[in-house]
């Protein structure tokens, strides 16, 4: 596995992207939460994901599922994990030190 972080002027088109390859599929998401030496909580598992997106002009990232909205306010770093050329994994901190880490069940190609 490798991870590779998105520049952020490509975080609104990347993840734009990303979401229409997830749009049809039956994937589940797990969802983390960890502040390091802070807390650790799961916000949700085996929830049916809808779509990622960032908005640059409100400096948001969203998490949409089934039954929950996520939302990353001032974002400052996005970086992926991949193995064999697929997004296992989406790790954003934010500016508070927080990451927020995106578990896919299923590999996105």
């Amino acid at each position: 596995m490798s991870e590779k972080c998105i520049v952020r002027n490509e975080w609104e088109d990347f993840f734009d992207d990303l979401s229409k390859k997830i749009k049809n599929l039956d994937e589940k998401v797990k969802i983390e939460i960890i502040a390091p030496s802070v807390f650790e909580r799961e916000e949700g598992k085996g929830l049916h994901i809808i779509g990622l997106s960032y908005d640059p002009k409100a400096n948001v990232f969203s998490i949409l599922c089934e039954d929950i909205e996520h939302l990353i306010n001032n974002p400052q770093e996005v970086c992926i994990e991949e193995y064999d050329g697929a997004i296992t994994q989406v790790r954003i901190n934010d500016n508070s030190g927080m990451e927020h880490i995106i578990k896919f069940s299923i590999p996105i190609k």
